[in-house]
């Protein structure tokens, strides 16, 4: 009940109406970085400065799923939302992230490295101009996403913007996406996106306990193969446009971070009993399950 009320209070997080997936009510040029002339970045910042910039990670999501799924989602995510309120689409950070998983055709950076570009990338989008920058990871161990917030909150105190920094889950907290890998949600989303990157004949019938769809086959959270489908991901994706646009204009337009506060404090709310988020992000009714997962988890990996 808390949590349902929290979510309510946002303005940014107000329930909406959907028709067609993924049909912006409205359409807004937006131009893409590495496609473009300087003449025509400029113009964009000076008529609608707006940056998104999509983080992903090259790791291993199963058997079943592509091994960009993470960018691919960032991208697709901003991509959509870029239609809706216009601005500049950056390429994917792709290359430096940290706390992947210890798997075949994962790369993985140091912390250092991931945060110095980061705090590189917003310190200069600020200065050309961007009032309203969007940094959305579709790659989130708990490290990256207190990272993105400390350092969008940075640029927004340092250069007087609007600055977020946030995974996907963080708009669509109370359709019950708290975050996964390669799982339920992760796996719809990428459906949704395009449907010839999964397959999910590639899993047994039976993938296990919670721990052992981890350590067998990459998965965190709900098997797949309990519900994942392309309806599920359009649902959840139209959504996170949907509040992911609003907060990119509100930001520019009233040229600060009050939408994103807004979002992150929906973010806490949803996470003040970590039991029960666990419960939730799991699929499981058993506390004793999601605290020896946890806790198996930070031995074997050294991060959640």
């Amino acid at each position: 009940m808390r949590k349902e009320t929290a979510l309510k209070a946002v303005d940014i997080l107000r329930p909406v109406a959907h028709t067609a997936f993924m049909e912006p009510a409205t359409a807004a040029p937006f131009i893409e970085f590495t496609r473009s002339r300087p003449h025509q970045v400029r113009s964009m910042i000076e008529t609608n400065p707006v940056a998104y910039v999509p983080v992903g990670a090259l790791e291993w999501h199963g058997e079943h799923c592509a091994l960009g799924l993470d960018g691919l989602k960032a991208d697709y995510i901003c991509r959509r939302a870029a239609e809706v309120t216009g601005g500049v689409l950056f390429p994917v950070m792709y290359w430096n992230a940290f706390h992947t998983l210890r798997r075949p055709f994962t790369f993985r950076a140091p912390y250092r490295l991931f945060r110095k570009q980061l705090r590189g990338a917003l310190d200069a989008l600020a200065t050309w101009g961007f009032k309203s920058i969007v940094v959305l990871s579709g790659h989130y161990p708990a490290a990256m996403v207190s990272l993105l917030r400390k350092e969008c909150w940075r640029t927004a105190k340092r250069f007087g913007v609007g600055a977020l920094g946030i995974p996907e889950q963080a708009l669509a907290l109370d359709l019950g996406y708290l975050g996964d890998h390669a799982a339920l949600w992760e796996t719809s989303i990428l459906m949704a996106i395009d449907e010839s990157l999964v397959d999910l004949s590639r899993l047994p019938r039976d993938t296990g306990t919670l721990w052992e769809r981890k350590v067998k086959h990459g998965i965190e959270g709900i098997c797949p193969l309990k519900g994942a489908s392309a309806e599920r991901g359009r649902e959840v994706l139209t959504l996170i446009v949907e509040r992911l646009s609003a907060a990119a204009a509100a930001m520019r337009d009233e040229g600060n971070s009050r939408a994103a506060e807004e979002i992150y404090a929906a973010w806490k709310a949803a996470f003040r009993n970590l039991l029960e988020a666990g419960r939730r992000a799991y699929g499981t009714d058993s506390a004793k399950e999601v605290v020896l997962y946890t806790l198996k988890s930070l031995i074997r990996d050294r991060h959640l």
